[in-house]
C-alpha cells in the first residue's frame, strides 16, 4: 500500500503584488497526482496571490482528508534556517519556534503587499555589522540589507551560509539571499508564516504534521503531511518532459508530483523520509529540530527512476 493517496507539489512565490490574470512564471503553481489504480496527474493550477493559494490548498487538502485520502504536500522553499538562528532570535533551538516568531512579525496582505524587508532588517540587527541577509533592488531604501553578499565584511558572529541539506543539494542557494536569480530568502520569510496558517486552517487543523519537525526522520503517520521539496533534484527530467510552450514552474510541479506518486505507488517512498543515508546522529538531531531536510535528497536515483514511465494527464473537473 502507498503511504499517501494524493501528492501535491507547490512552487511558492514572494511577489509583492498579485500575479497577472494570465498564467505566468515566478508565481504560485501546484500540481496534484492521485494514486487510484494508476497515477492520475492533473494539469497544474495557478494562483495570483498567496492568500488565494492558501485558501485553495486548504480546501484541497481538507477535501482529500475528508474522503479518507492521505495527503503529502511538498513546498519548494527551506523549512528551517541554519543551526543556531532559531535560538538567537527566539531563545529556543526550534524551527517551529522561529515559525511562530516570523508569523508574529510578517505582514502579508491579500494583494501580496508585505513587509519582508522590514523583518529581514530586524533579523540582520541581531548580528554584528551588516547581518546575514543580502540582496535587494538598489533603489529600495533598506541600508541594513546590502545589495551584494560581498558587502558583509564583519561575519565572525554570523550564522552559517547554508544548512546541511543545502551543502548536499546541487545548485541550492543560500537562505540569506533575498533577491536576484534563484533566491529563496524572500520565499522563506513569507512562506514559513504561510505554512503556519495552513496547518492551523480550521478545515485541516489537527490533521496535518510538518516533516521532520513534528514527525522525526521517519515515515509520518498523519492524514496530511507537509514537507520541503526541491524540484531541481529532477532538473533534467523536467527539461525532458516539459511541454511545448509550457511554463517552467508548471512543468516542475507536474513532473515532481508525478514522480513522488509513482515512487509511492511502487512502495519506494518510505526510505526518503529517513533523510540521506549518511547523516550522522548529530546531523539528524539538527535536521529534526532546526534545519529540516529536502524530501528525496540522497535518494535522487529512486526519484529519477520513477520518472521513466510517461504519465497521462487530465484536466481538473
Amino acid at each position: 500500500m502507498p503511504l499517501f493517496h494524493t501528492h501535491i507539489v507547490v512552487d511558492w512565490s514572494a511577489r509583492s503584488q498579485p500575479g497577472p490574470a494570465r498564467e505566468t512564471r515566478d508565481s504560485i503553481w501546484w500540481a496534484v497526482a492521485r494514486i487510484a489504480g494508476g497515477i492520475d496527474v492533473e494539469v497544474p493550477e495557478y494562483a495570483r496571490t498567496r492568500h488565494e493559494a492558501l485558501d485553495r490548498l486548504g480546501r484541497l487538502i481538507a477535501g482529500e482528508a475528508d474522503s479518507g485520502r492521505r495527503v503529502l504536500a511538498g513546498f519548494d522553499f527551506p523549512f528551517g534556517y541554519p543551526a543556531g538562528v532559531a535560538a538567537r532570535l527566539t531563545g529556543k533551538a526550534s524551527a517551529l519556534a522561529l515559525w511562530d516568531w516570523l508569523a508574529a512579525r510578517i505582514e502579508d496582505a491579500p494583494d501580496n503587499v508585505n513587509n519582508r524587508y522590514d523583518v529581514a532588517t530586524a533579523i540582520n540587527a541581531a548580528y554584528p555589522g551588516l547581518g546575514p541577509f543580502w540582496g535587494r533592488p538598489s533603489a529600495w531604501d533598506y541600508p541594513a540589507i546590502p545589495t551584494r553578499a560581498s558587502a558583509r565584511a564583519e561575519r565572525d558572529d554570523h550564522p552559517p551560509e547554508r544548512r546541511i541539506a543545502d551543502h548536499r543539494a546541487k545548485g541550492a542557494k543560500t537562505v540569506w539571499q533575498l533577491a536576484y536569480a534563484g533566491s529563496v530568502g524572500s520565499q522563506m520569510l513569507l512562506g514559513l508564516p504561510a505554512l503556519k496558517r495552513l496547518v492551523a486552517d480550521p478545515r485541516i487543523v489537527g490533521r496535518a504534521r510538518v516533516w521532520p519537525f513534528e514527525t522525526g526522520l521517519r515515515p509520518p503517520d498523519a492524514p496530511a503531511v507537509i514537507a520541503e521539496v526541491y524540484p531541481s533534484l529532477l532538473r533534467n527530467e523536467v527539461g525532458a518532459r516539459r511541454g511545448d510552450d509550457e511554463i517552467l514552474d508548471s512543468a516542475q510541479v507536474r513532473v515532481n508530483a508525478d514522480a513522488f506518486a509513482r515512487l509511492d505507488a511502487g512502495g519506494g517512498l518510505a526510505p526518503l523520509f529517513a533523510g540521506a543515508p549518511r547523516l550522522t546522529p548529530g546531523e539528524r538531531w539538527i535536521v529534526e529540530s532546526e534545519e529540516a531536510w529536502i524530501l528525496g535528497l540522497g535518494h535522487e536515483e529512486a526519484l529519477k527512476a520513477a520518472c521513466r514511465i510517461r504519465p497521462g494527464q487530465r484536466r481538473p473537473g
